[in-house]
């Protein structure tokens, strides 16, 4: 019996949420104490399976910097803070800040939690004047729980936090603190164990995760939407998508010892020229979603590229793009099967949820040998990508006994081989394989760039980005000429232009426009342009007053809509 390759990967990302000597905002550090050690440990209990770890730069980054203590988290400040201390200003914080988490899976499966919450929401009155010191004492210590991976919440101190439940004490605090950096520490030598015994393989993303295609070329975007509104100017910097390929690859060297094989681009969004930036800068292998394929297929030399494959069977196989810089495999994620771990299954039975993924895997591999016979396996694989710790709260026990189940139940399948995206790379006949002559570029989400460009405070954000762009390269290029001062003034144009780096990733243009909500919305608008600011500030540059205001203000000026939401003259 010949199996079905699976190839598994859980994409970890945090954007870069420090400015400064400040985070601030604190997603990296509670996803770290709930889910980046807590995923790595579920492979470890089960090293009979195996997967593939995405972990983006930006992120370690900051786990690194927490762990140094030389930037202030807010959050994470009052989590130790003597209750006793408390101010109004702080009280109010603590109200605003110490609730965010998923009601019912997480702050209902305390009692002490949940009537914290309910005092806080459901009571009605000034909240602050309901609350005693213990309360406080005991908010502090919930969330941190709330933010702590279910294997730890079994160990010691968590466990008898947990079943202390209220009543907690300074000294709890600081304990639970201890403990919570402890397994923060372990994040990365984890990792780097695992990949060293080969159960998993660990792959990069550009460094701040930018979307690729935009950076070398904003007009990819008519790729797939042809008459999408474009910004003012023409943003066209391939040298930073370079600069971003370059510091994560070496960034990983650093970390893990081993240059990485694989690149999963921010984002799934991948372009031709992008192919070939990849490929040069020495990755084997990259990804995105079935429907960036789908859109690809639709040409008539990649139909043709597809050989006896059905056109409806091609997610299931690597493809070979040719590049300038020789062979580079891309795969392309089930959407479905993907969305089914991320989305679908939250609220399912454990066991229920991973026999109808187990089902799903196996009826596609009956649908191949049934197609073309049983050994197409030789060459098949399936590429299930998705986000690896955003689902997991919405889950019984953060996911714990779904993750168990499915870790425990495809290694025990027979007619189911999960492998590293590497390992079919290195075991595949290339000979057999579909060539992809040319890629329509496209994201993992509706396999076009919607979300990031086209709509007016997108636009808006291009063009404030693609002005500072240009204010940079004209200050480097003065500072190649200088005569006295180079090296000095060298230093603070790398400076800068990490600042700018930052400022192009993709998470700020997430939360522009109506596409999503967040409570936090204004506050990645603003750790945009206060990257930039600091990019004119390290180049001693007057910062652009556009920079002063909210990006959703500047298309409600006069004036500035019809300029920034101009549609450009199609591509040629």
């Amino acid at each position: 019996m010949t199996p079905i390759k699976l190839c598994l990967l859980w994409h970890q990302h945090q954007p870069y949420y420090r400015a400064g000597d400040r985070f601030l905002m604190p997603w990296a550090w509670l996803h770290s104490t709930k889910d980046y050690l807590e995923m790595a440990q579920h492979l470890e209990r089960h090293p009979e399976m195996h997967a593939t770890i995405n972990l983006v730069p930006s992120l370690l980054k900051q786990i690194e910097e927490y762990l140094a203590g030389n930037a202030y988290d807010r959050v994470v400040d009052f989590m130790t803070k003597d209750a006793d201390s408390l101010w109004s200003g702080d009280q109010v914080f603590m109200l605003d800040n110490f609730f965010i988490a998923h009601r019912e899976e997480v702050i209902d499966r305390s009692p002490r939690y949940r009537e914290l919450y309910e005092k806080a929401y459901f009571r009605g009155g000034d909240r602050q004047s309901q609350f005693d010191t213990q309360d406080y004492r005991d908010l502090a210590v919930h969330y941190s729980l709330a933010w702590t991976g279910e294997i730890s919440r079994t160990q010691e101190p968590f466990k008898s936090l947990v079943d202390k439940d209220r009543n907690f004490t300074e000294d709890d605090k600081q304990a639970l603190m201890r403990a919570q950096i402890e397994n923060v520490r372990k994040i990365i030598p984890l990792h780097r164990d695992l990949l060293n015994s080969g159960q998993i393989e660990l792959t990069t993303t550009p460094f701040y995760h930018p979307i690729l295609p935009l950076l070398v070329d904003s007009m990819s975007a008519r790729e797939a939407m042809p008459n999408v509104p474009l910004p003012s100017a023409q943003f066209k910097a391939p040298e930073e998508a370079i600069r971003q390929l370059e510091m994560c690859r070496a960034y990983y060297k650093e970390k893990f010892g081993k240059d990485p094989q694989g690149l999963w681009p921010s984002e799934g969004s991948l372009s031709q020229d992008v192919l070939t930036l990849v490929r040069k800068n020495g990755f084997l292998w990259t990804a995105s979603d079935e429907a960036v394929l789908n859109n690809s297929i639709d040409s008539h030399e990649t139909k043709a590229a597809l050989k006896s494959i059905k056109p409806e069977h091609g997610k299931y196989f690597p493809w070979k793009a040719e590049t300038s810089d020789g062979e580079l495999i891309v795969f392309f994620r089930d959407h479905l099967l993907s969305d089914d771990i991320g989305f679908t299954y939250q609220k399912w039975n454990a066991r229920d949820a991973v026999e109808n993924f187990k089902g799903n895997i196996l009826r596609i591999r009956d649908d191949l040998i049934e197609a073309y016979g049983e050994e197409i396996l030789d060459d098949a694989c399936i590429s299930v990508i998705l986000d690896g710790e955003n689902c997991w709260e919405f889950y019984l026990n953060n996911g714990f006994e779904f993750l168990d189940t499915l870790y425990s139940t495809l290694a025990s399948t027979p007619e189911i081989s999960p492998v590293t995206f590497s390992n079919v790379v290195a075991t595949s006949n290339k000979a057999n394989l579909p060539i992809l002559p040319q890629i329509v570029a496209g994201s993992w989400i509706d396999a076009n760039f919607n979300i990031w460009i086209g709509q007016t405070e997108d636009n808006i954000a291009w063009d404030v980005l693609a002005q500072a762009k240009s204010a940079f390269d004209s200050a480097k290029r003065h500072a190649e000429s200088m005569s006295e001062g180079k090296n000095e003034r060298m230093t603070q144009i790398e400076l800068a232009h990490e600042e700018l780096m930052i400022a192009e990733g993709s998470d700020w243009w997430w939360w522009y426009d109506d596409d999503h909500f967040s409570s936090q919305k204004d506050m990645f608008d603003e750790l945009f342009r206060m990257h930039l600011r600091a990019m004119y500030v390290k180049l001693d540059l007057t910062v652009p007053a556009n920079l002063m205001q909210q990006i959703s203000s500047l298309k409600k000026s006069d004036g500035i809509i019809h300029k920034y939401g101009a549609m450009q003259p199609a591509a040629s």
